[in-house]
């Protein structure tokens, strides 16, 4: 019943990202009121299996469900950060940026799972896991508060080598690759797109260790990772255009981080359940929501 409950959710949230993606292909302007409204969709398409969990697993699942989700959610939010520089470091015209920003989503999805069966997996077959794991994201969550998000990323050496190796076309609105002299080549926006998809597995070692830390339940992470990725088209336009704003996000996010990694280490000493998990990662996210919208520059809505 669990199953078939979250595949009727499925289907739901299959036809929201279909209506979203033709309200985007009609010409309609991309705004800050519209990417908000999306982004409250997308947020409420993602909690809405909250109330399945805590129908056929308990309100205990369903706290979890709740707090994975949105650290997956807040954690986003770096994907979208970094999303919007390779982007701009590849010179994506704005017809093409949401193509891509949707498959660059899609794609890192199908890179998480085999990521998260295989740490679900591990997790169980070994307590010692735990203490790696939450060393590791006290160590990221230090690496995330001192981040200068001043300094614009580039394409890493992968893509830097593909660049110099591969026959590199002009742009083609949402082309992969193109068909130039009888010869087949790649376009920048394969490369953003494999620039996008190595940067999340980057992303995806803290995000899956954050996630682990509140629950070993495979199918409850899998959900609570493909809403949150699926969101991602909406939370890039509205990040795009009000990102001045969410000056503390980095902040937010190192704190969440921490919280996580200090829950793996002192696992054996404190039971933290979900919902006390969910109370925290609610506190954070508002705290640091309210400090960035208060301390953060004007921006029209």
């Amino acid at each position: 019943m669990l199953y078939g409950a979250l595949a009727g959710q499925l289907l739901l949230v299959l036809g929201a990202y279909r209506l979203e993606s033709r309200a985007r292909t009609s010409g309609t302007e991309a705004t800050a009121r519209g990417a908000l409204a999306w982004s409250g969709v997308w947020l409420a398409l993602g909690l809405a299996p909250t109330i399945i969990f805590a129908a056929f697993q308990g309100g205990h699942a369903a706290s979890a469900y709740a707090a994975v989700y949105l650290i997956e959610r807040a954690l986003s939010l770096d994907n979208v950060f970094v999303f919007a520089v390779l982007i701009a470091a590849f010179e994506i015209p704005p017809e093409s940026q949401d193509h891509l920003v949707s498959r660059g989503a899609l794609a890192a999805f199908a890179m998480r799972v085999p990521a998260i069966l295989a740490g679900v997996a591990v997790f169980e077959a070994s307590h010692v896991v735990g203490y790696v794991l939450g060393a590791g994201l006290i160590l990221l969550a230090v690496q995330t508060a001192r981040s200068d998000e001043s300094k614009p990323a580039r394409p890493n050496r992968l893509v830097g080598l593909l660049q110099r190796r591969l026959p590199v076309a002009a742009h083609a609105e949402r082309r992969w690759t193109v068909l130039e002299d009888g010869r087949r080549r790649v376009t920048p926006m394969l490369l953003c797109l494999t620039a996008i998809v190595l940067a999340d597995i980057a992303f995806a070692v803290d995000s899956i260790s954050a996630a682990l830390a509140i629950s070993h339940d495979a199918v409850l992470l899998l959900t609570a990772n493909l809403l949150a990725l699926l969101g991602l088209r909406a939370l890039y336009l509205l990040v795009a255009i009000a990102r001045e704003r969410l000056r503390y996000m980095s902040e937010t996010i190192a704190v969440l981080l921490l919280l996580a990694g200090l829950k793996l280490l002192a696992a054996d000493l404190l039971e933290v359940g979900p919902l006390a998990s969910l109370a925290a990662v609610l506190a954070v996210l508002g705290a640091g929501t309210a400090l960035s919208l208060r301390g953060g520059s004007p921006a029209q809505l």
